[in-house]
């Protein structure tokens, strides 16, 4: 199963490795409207919806020097990734990003996300994509998925290991 495919004139894509099992960062992305805990761009999130996974759910963001926007998830594979839509903001319309996980071992994950769209505001848009807003996103995604690694590398913890109970004999 592969990543949705992700409809947008421009596209940033970053990856990184997570020393965590894929279960335990599935976990911590579901939780959708919870962003604001970890990723350094974001001050403010909350749901928009009662429905809290899987398409349908949207959330609220404010993104520190942009501003407001929502999302709203498009796609949902559990244990696996979704997509989600981002409302217009600044030079950026109908764009889109998807978040999605590869099992390398028992005990580390491969994230991928990828940042899709298309840029408004004609000449006076592209401009501003060209010389501010592509090197912007080129550094942010990194950062966003580097705090992806370090809130889920710092909070996961694996499970007990269960012993089995010994009868000693009377």
């Amino acid at each position: 199963m592969k990543a949705p495919q992700l409809n947008g004139q421009h596209e940033v894509r970053t990856a990184i490795t997570i020393n965590t099992p894929v279960g335990a960062v599935w976990n911590a992305l579901k939780e959708f409207g919870t962003v604001s805990e970890w990723a350094p761009t974001v001050s403010e999130s909350h749901y928009l919806t009662a429905q809290t996974e899987g398409v349908g759910t949207g959330r609220h963001c404010h993104v520190v020097g942009f501003g407001n926007i929502e999302e709203h998830v498009t796609d949902w594979f559990e244990g696996k990734g979704f997509a989600y839509t981002v409302s217009a903001l600044g030079p950026f319309s109908q764009s889109n990003s998807s978040w999605w996980l590869t099992r390398i071992d028992d005990q580390t994950t491969k994230l991928e996300v990828v940042f899709s769209y298309n840029i408004r505001f004609g000449i006076f848009g592209k401009i501003l994509h060209k010389l501010v807003m592509r090197k912007k996103l080129e550094q942010s995604l990194p950062e966003t998925v580097a705090a992806t690694k370090n809130h889920v590398e710092n909070n996961y913890r694996p499970a007990a290991k269960q012993v089995p109970l010994t009868t000693v004999a009377a």
